[in-house]
């Protein structure tokens, strides 16, 4: 049964009857669409895990806010405070006096930041087990329609519009630091700002840095070049961008014997423009000057709190800009790696910090 979302009592009542059966409901969440069954009914989470085909892997479960102490015991509050409702699923350690299907020590606990959603849980007042729609392993699908031609196992299919964006942020905060699970549409930095330390990151994950100057040619693929010398690949993916949209060029020659002099090498370097697609994969952007810096944010005002000037990322530096060493000799290129360099260094070690390898 496909509906559309309705702010009546009929609706709502509708969606909690088909929950009380045992029968599964998809419905629209801040992120993507998601598989819902009562999350206390051993026998709905057991037909949602064959769905799923994903075994007894544990589920994520909405529930109230003023539930969630009921459940888990709540660590990092700040965190959660700030953070929920929101796209973040935060793992705490269970209850001991709870008992949830396939849950054991910890439990993953989310709040879509979404209306529906929100009276659905303070209307059924029980947790519910929710997953991504779709076979574990494969992409979530983006539409009701979709999912009603992949999923004829699904009882109810609210119809929230084409939803097309990252999963939810997974933090587990039953371990100090915090570490995080898997990436999602809240940036690294900013879940650190709030943390007020740095997390640690799976070793599953990498941190994605991207550095920018005006055409790509010099200081920003220098930047890279470099860069890709201080970190290891297995952890940390490095690329940089242009403002200017010049695509397809080599970089300069002084630029590609500068990075040489450091080990490293921009030889097969095209340059590229800097896309929204670029500003969201990165995880840190390090620009040359302020005017790269506003371009930024006019693409984009959500990648403030990951923007920074590279000599001032968690620095204070009296010259804060790398002057444009275009069109001059190999000592003004020289000179402008000099300046990059220590704060490539600093960067580079504060990356490493986040990544345990026990």
């Amino acid at each position: 049964m496909l509906i559309k979302i309705q702010n009546t009592q009929e609706f709502y009542n509708h969606i909690i009857e088909t929950l009380k059966n045992g029968r599964v409901v998809a419905l629209p969440t801040d992120t993507v669409y998601g598989f819902a069954v009562d999350g206390t009914q051993i026998e709905a989470v057991q037909r949602l895990a064959e769905i799923k085909a994903r075994g007894e892997k544990p589920f994520t479960f909405f529930m109230p806010k003023k539930d969630i102490e009921n459940y888990a015991v709540i660590t990092k509050r700040r965190i959660i405070e700030y953070f929920i409702p929101g796209p973040i699923t935060v793992v705490l350690k269970k209850r001991k006096r709870t008992s949830l299907p396939y849950i054991k020590e910890k439990i993953g606990i989310r709040i879509p930041q979404i209306d529906f959603i929100i009276k659905l849980l303070s209307m059924y007042n029980k947790p519910l087990a929710v997953t991504s729609a779709n076979i574990s392993g494969q992409k979530p699908l983006s539409s009701a329609p979709e999912i009603t031609e992949h999923f004829i196992q699904v009882d109810m299919i609210i119809d929230g519009g084409f939803l097309l964006s990252k999963p939810s942020t997974v933090l587990d905060l039953t371990l100090t630091p915090a570490k995080l699970k898997r990436k999602g549409t809240i940036p690294i930095l900013e879940i650190e700002k709030v943390y007020e330390r740095r997390m640690v990151l799976d070793d599953s994950l990498k941190f994605n840095v991207l550095f920018i100057c005006t055409g790509n040619t010099c200081r920003s693929p220098m930047a890279e070049g470099i860069f890709k010398t201080l970190v290891d690949d297995n952890y940390c993916n490095v690329k940089s961008a242009g403002t200017l949209p010049m695509n397809g060029l080599p970089a300069a020659q002084f630029a590609i014997e500068v990075v040489d002099e450091y080990g490293g090498s921009i030889t097969h370097h095209l340059t590229q423009g800097i896309t929204k697609k670029l500003i969201d994969w990165a995880d840190l952007i390090l620009v040359m000057e302020f005017k790269h810096y506003n371009t930024i944010l006019e693409m984009s005002s959500l990648a403030a709190v990951k923007t920074f000037l590279l000599k001032e990322y968690k620095r204070r530096a009296k010259y804060n800009e790398i002057a444009d060493p275009i069109g001059k000799d190999i000592h003004a290129y020289r000179g402008a790696a000099r300046e990059m360099y220590p704060s490539l260094k600093f960067i580079a070690r504060d990356i490493k910090k986040r990544f345990s390898r026990d």
